[in-house]
């Protein structure tokens, strides 16, 4: 098949070409009725007027109030010239009104109650919190025991008391002769031997691969490989295929809770590492601690007792103690 930048300019048509094209699509209606780049063409047969270039269609909008000038009126709101149209200014409607309408509040107003948080928190002072006592017939009363239900009791059904005593229960009593319950159906009653571990419990059964020591050097020894290699030596540059842990990598509390260093970059190890006297001279002084030349080597030679290092190198944690101590000292 053809590409499609082939089928793309197949249709683009220049001078005598192009000029025919535009003959064959003028006879379609739909060529005629909407032009290229004009608006629909209706047919419609408009005045002179609307051919002018000034004409423009709808009513003009009249002259009015600036909404900067209501809003905020010049010289703000005066009250001595307010007008009904001001904003918050209540209008004027020249009623005759009975009561004086500056004063006077319209609606129902509840009665104010005194100590109302008070009477909230001990409702059993108020009179009306208890229902009044009403004294009605003997007749009404034996009705309601016998028509309606009574909390905690039996229906009355006209038949009397029954010769029961008031301890008595009704029914059959789930606590029986036969102790077995829901946890001895789910446990059962296993004997001391049947609860006792497994004799495999912790040994392996399959052949060539039990428990049992083979030989006496074996009574403290710990096979498997370690998490933690320390038993091959240490690689100051590791592969970053290099999956071993050499005892060096951040623990689960340092993920966690990071240093305030992490983020530049800078690790523990960082601080570690021993340095030699010139770059440790040079980190400290950008920091501001700037030293004699006597007084830094004194603070120097303190740092590498610390580290007990051997070459004439220390480290910024140990140089940062002894920065503690004989900072103020001159």
């Amino acid at each position: 098949s053809e590409h499609v930048d082939q089928v793309i300019k197949a249709q683009n048509m220049a001078g005598l070409a192009d000029y025919n094209n535009d003959l064959k699509e003028g006879k379609y209606q739909s060529h005629i009725r909407e032009p290229l780049g004009k608006s629909y063409v209706r047919g419609y047969n408009y005045p002179t007027e609307v051919t002018k270039t000034e004409f423009q269609y709808g009513v003009p909008t009249g002259v009015s109030e600036n909404a900067k000038d209501v809003l905020y009126p010049i010289g703000g709101h005066r009250e001595e010239i307010r007008r009904a149209d001001d904003p918050g200014a209540q209008k004027e409607r020249t009623y005759d009104w009975n009561v004086d309408k500056v004063k006077h509040r319209f609606g129902y107003a509840e009665q104010k109650v005194l100590n109302g948080a008070a009477h909230s928190l001990h409702p059993e002072r108020l009179e009306s919190s208890f229902p009044k006592t009403v004294i009605v017939k003997k007749t009404v009363e034996d009705f309601k025991q016998v028509a309606h239900d009574i909390l905690g009791k039996p229906k009355n059904l006209g038949q009397g008391r029954i010769p029961v005593q008031n301890e008595h229960s009704f029914g059959i009593s789930t606590i029986g002769n036969d102790a077995w319950n829901a946890a001895k159906c789910i446990h059962g009653e296993p004997t001391d031997k049947e609860v006792e571990p497994d004799s495999d419990l912790g040994k392996s059964m399959k052949a060539g691969c039990t428990n049992e020591l083979r030989t006496e050097e074996d009574i403290n020894r710990t096979f498997g490989t370690p998490s933690i290699r320390l038993d091959i030596p240490y690689k100051e540059k590791r592969s970053v295929a290099d999956h071993q842990n050499y005892g060096d990598e951040p623990d689960a509390v340092d993920l966690l809770f990071p240093t305030t260093f992490t983020e530049l970059g800078i690790s523990d190890y960082d601080f570690s590492v021993l340095r030699p006297r010139d770059q440790v001279k040079e980190l400290f002084s950008k920091i501001g601690y700037s030293y004699k030349i006597g007084k830094f080597n004194a603070m120097f030679n303190r740092a590498k007792i610390i580290d007990n290092a051997r070459s004439d190198c220390c480290s910024c944690k140990s140089f940062m103690k002894i920065v503690e101590e004989m900072n103020d000292i001159e």
